[in-house]
């Protein structure tokens, strides 16, 4: 159980950069969604965070990528954000991915264990942050490795950025290439659960962000609620990320804010363009 939150911008600036990931914070500390499908047992996500940046300067990409064990709400956590937030906000564009942890305690916990997963191609590199559930004893097998080692997510993630990445640095168009890994991906979803991912992708020096929704199975409406996406875009601005942060953010976000279907989008500045369907 995860938050997520994608972000393209243009010139956002460093109060409004920190605006957004105070509104992430706060919706991994107090989730209502996670509150309510778990009874009012569980309403944190507090099992450790991970951020991933890309910023251009000069046409250029530059990457900042970090991963805390700590709680996203602890203090030591928004220090550090605080800091990622003021180094971002120096390029004009960036496209950032956040993701705050609640570990199951059937899954390995620890800082290796963190999303966002990175894998590197011969091209470029990927990094990937998932909410939901995956087959990972399946997986596992298809990656040969042993799956009490590894969190499920982690499997889904390095199997569908080795299919993205092996299609890109053979010459696929980087928007294709991901419309065929998450078409493959989705089968190895849990029933009842959720491919709600961001998906970073680095293929020379092209920065390419993705969010996906997607539902498997049937699900009571609660669990649906848990599960949603909601997306804001804007002039140079465009975020989309999990349920909770409605609940934070201004009430100008909020107002415009959508829910968005099943599918895989790719994140603009200012554009939220949908692939396919999932």
């Amino acid at each position: 159980m995860c938050r997520l939150l994608a972000l393209a911008g243009k010139d956002l600036g460093e109060d409004l950069i920190k605006l957004l990931v105070d509104v992430f914070v706060e919706g991994s500390k107090h989730d209502v969604y996670l509150e309510k499908i778990t009874g009012g047992r569980v309403y944190a996500h507090d099992d450790g965070w991970g951020l991933v940046a890309i910023s251009l300067f000069d046409n250029k990409p530059t990457v900042a990528y970090h991963r805390a064990i700590e709680p996203i709400f602890h203090e030591s956590s928004k220090y550090i954000l605080g800091l990622f937030a003021r180094r971002i906000s120096r390029y004009n564009f960036t496209y950032l991915a956040l993701h705050s942890r609640k570990a199951s305690r059937r899954e390995p916990y620890g800082l290796e264990y963190l999303h966002p997963f990175m894998r590197i191609s011969e091209r470029g590199a990927a990094w990937f942050a998932h909410n939901g559930g995956a087959n990972k004893t399946e997986l596992a097998r298809k990656l040969s490795v042993n799956p009490w080692l590894r969190v499920d997510s982690e499997l889904l993630g390095h199997y569908l950025m080795e299919i993205a990445l092996t299609c890109t640095d053979s010459g696929g168009h980087v928007d294709e290439c991901v419309k065929r890994a998450y078409s493959e991906a989705k089968n190895y979803v849990v029933e009842r659960s959720a491919l709600n991912t961001i998906l970073l992708l680095l293929v020379d020096d092209k920065v390419s962000l993705y969010v996906t929704h997607h539902i498997r199975g049937v699900v009571d409406e609660d669990t649906k609620l848990y599960y949603t996406i909601i997306a804001y875009s804007e002039d140079n601005i465009t975020l989309a990320g999990s349920i909770t942060i409605l609940n934070y953010l201004p009430p100008t976000y909020r107002e415009k804010a959508v829910k968005l279907e099943p599918g895989v989008y790719r994140v603009e500045p200012g554009e939220l363009v949908k692939l396919i369907s999932l």
